[in-house]
Parts: C-alpha cells; sequence; structure tokens
C-alpha cells in the first residue's frame, strides 16, 4: 500500500499552488503536515494536531475554504459506506469529503492514522 508522500517537502507535491497558500495561513509556527489525501474539489491534510480540509480556491473563500479539526475524542472520520466519500463529524456537524477511486488509497491512510491518533488522546 501507497502512502502519502513524507519529509518537509515531499506532501507539497499534492497540493495545488492555493493550496499550499491557504494552509501556510492556517498551520502554527511549529505544526508540520504528517499526510495529504487529495479528494474531490478539496485536500485533506493530517497535522500533528489537527485534521485541515482544504477547498480549492480556498483564498476566494476565506471563512469556508479552510476547515480545521482538532485532534480530539470529540472528532469522529469515517469512510462512508460507498467508499466514495469520507465523513468527518466534530461538534454535532458533519461534513462529507468526496473522493474517486483512485484517491481512496491515501484516503484510507490517512483516516487510519487520524483516527489512531484519536485513540491516543485522553478522554474528556
Amino acid at each position: 500500500m501507497s502512502q502519502s508522500p513524507t519529509g518537509s517537502s515531499a506532501w507539497k507535491n499534492l497540493l495545488t499552488e492555493d493550496a499550499r497558500t491557504a494552509l501556510a495561513g492556517v498551520l502554527e509556527p511549529r505544526e508540520r503536515v504528517l499526510l495529504v489525501a487529495p479528494a474531490v474539489g478539496s485536500t485533506m491534510v493530517l497535522t500533528q494536531r489537527r485534521l485541515v480540509v482544504v477547498r480549492d480556491g480556498a483564498s476566494f473563500r476565506p471563512k469556508t475554504g479552510v476547515r480545521a479539526f482538532g485532534i480530539s475524542r470529540g472528532l469522529g472520520v469515517r469512510i462512508g459506506p460507498a467508499r466514495r466519500r469520507v465523513i468527518i463529524e466534530s461538534d454535532g456537524r458533519a461534513i462529507t469529503v468526496f473522493i474517486r477511486p483512485e484517491q481512496l488509497e491515501l484516503a484510507e491512510a490517512l483516516v487510519a492514522e487520524l483516527r489512531r491518533r484519536i485513540l491516543k488522546t485522553p478522554p474528556g
């Protein structure tokens, strides 16, 4: 199974220039990207602290172009029943990120790592 490229800049190849710019605007100084999974119209980015969803054209949508979810027990993420979407639930709200068959492997790797990290967080 292949995974997202690792290293300080390898993941950047999976992001458009617009997405890199939007992501740079929300990352904290010592926050680093662990995994990247492209999706339909967006990209999911896992850092050591958060899951960030960057929509294509994020620079034109300053309020909705980037959504960040802190890694905690209150965050739920799963691959949808049709395996064509990732469902992210937090604070009683849900968003759906659609994925193409060729994007599924990277999405599954990101979801698995995120779920592992969620389980490691202390309750409460």
